[in-house]
């Protein structure tokens, strides 16, 4: 019964993905080696892996027609977050900006004319993240906007990688203390950790946030003892 209830659990079924995946002989180099480095199993504890805590700023949520703006991450290594780590990318892009997102950024044109191409902050993306388990403030938005890149770049329709989501971690406690209610947006949650309260809408700056949070949310799930990471991916779907 235990093996059955191990084999259809989120991680082990990702990981048979990641398996077939890899098969594909046209996977780019940068991302068939990303993928071989990180291969977790249900006995190991978060503690044993690295992590890439990154944010996307973007134009909008429509992947077929918004833009990725800037992308910023920080790294956690041996728990503890590495500020010597913290990278921030501008994406150099022909198209105009939204003024109205232009403001919310705080990105402008200048900075997007200065920055890379998506391409070479993409493959630094992956380069950075080898040997590591991505994390996000609700990933979705970041795991739909490097879904979409693959699939109009490499013509790759699925890319399986292992992400823990705080904002999904913070849903499932409030959930089982009977408060779904609660505001999930990342400052909010910091509040309720008594976190100090960071400057938002900016990449790096949510990618740090973001690295706190999920170091405390850690705390709070398993103050005496170390969490399994199958648990965290678990609260991440």
């Amino acid at each position: 019964m235990k093996s059955i209830i191990h084999y259809f659990h989120p991680l082990m079924r990702i990981m048979r993905e990641r398996q077939q995946f890899l098969l594909n002989e046209s996977i780019p180099k940068f991302i068939h080696d990303n993928l071989l480095q990180t291969l977790p199993t249900l006995n190991d504890t978060a503690e044993a892996f690295d992590y890439l805590v990154l944010d996307f700023e973007t134009t909008g949520l429509d992947v077929d027609n918004d833009l990725i703006l800037s992308i910023g991450w920080v790294e956690i290594i041996n728990s503890q977050i590495d500020l010597a780590s913290c990278k921030h990318h501008y994406i150099n892009s022909k198209s105009q900006i939204k003024p109205v997102t232009a403001v919310i950024n705080h990105i402008t044109p200048q900075m997007l004319n200065e920055g890379e191409s998506i391409h070479d902050a993409i493959k630094a993306l992956f380069h950075a993240s080898k040997g590591k388990i991505l994390v996000a403030h609700g990933c979705l938005v970041e795991a739909r906007f490097l879904q979409k890149y693959m699939l109009r770049n490499f013509e790759l329709s699925s890319l399986p990688l292992l992400w823990i989501d705080t904002l999904s971690i913070e849903k499932h406690m409030a959930m089982s203390v009977n408060n779904p209610d609660i505001d999930l947006t990342l400052a909010t949650t910091r509040e309720r950790y008594n976190l100090p309260e960071y400057n938002n809408h900016n990449a790096l700056a949510d990618a740090v946030s973001t690295a706190e949070l999920f170091l405390a949310q850690q705390k709070k799930l398993q103050p005496h003892n170390n969490i399994l990471f199958g648990q965290l991916y678990k609260m991440s779907q």
